[in-house]
């Protein structure tokens, strides 16, 4: 596993993922917004995130957005890592949890949730396992159950689910598409 500092519990936990859930801005997407001066908006993506919910993917895991702002770039990036659960405009995020859980059959230990800022509380708080980015606010830190190396934006998303895949042992199950 990369990270050897990892603790028995939270491999546990990651041994029981089938979902992988996220909030978009500060996780997924940096925590900043660019505007542009025709009401267009600029959103800086990890490529690293992107190959590694591509792996998810690929071991057979589902993936899903859950974000509380509308954005058509949002829409465009999931379309490119083929993600059919995205739920935007979300004010209560527990409410498209709930509907991930009823839809693929699972339990609120089958998913890791992964988030950054107060907004993401009520959903972590049911996760099985609850994730927040290295620059997360407190409040969220405080509950997670592990705490990523890198930033939201910068490779967090890759973190978590390589922690996952190597507790599932599926890791070379999903980059054998590429070797």
């Amino acid at each position: 596993m990369p990270n050897t500092t990892l603790d028995e519990e939270l491999v546990a936990r990651g041994r029981r993922i089938r979902l992988i859930a996220m909030d978009v801005d500060g996780v997924l997407a940096e925590s900043r917004l660019i505007y542009t001066e025709q009401d267009g908006e600029v959103r800086s993506f990890s490529i690293k995130d992107g190959m590694g919910i591509t792996l998810a993917l690929q071991a057979g895991l589902k993936v899903a957005l859950i974000s509380g702002r509308e954005s058509a770039v949002v829409a465009r990036r999931a379309a490119e890592l083929h993600l059919e659960d995205v739920y935007q405009g979300v004010s209560r995020k527990r409410e498209p949890f709930s509907h991930l859980l009823g839809k693929y059959a699972l339990g609120r230990e089958q998913v890791c949730y992964i988030g950054d800022d107060v907004n993401d509380l009520p959903v972590m708080l049911e996760a099985g396992l609850a994730v927040a980015v290295a620059d997360a606010v407190e409040e969220v830190k405080q509950i997670a159950h592990y705490v990523t190396a890198s930033p939201g934006g910068r490779g967090a998303v890759r973190e978590v689910i390589d922690h996952i895949l190597y507790a599932q042992d599926l890791y070379q199950k999903a980059i054998s598409v590429f070797c």
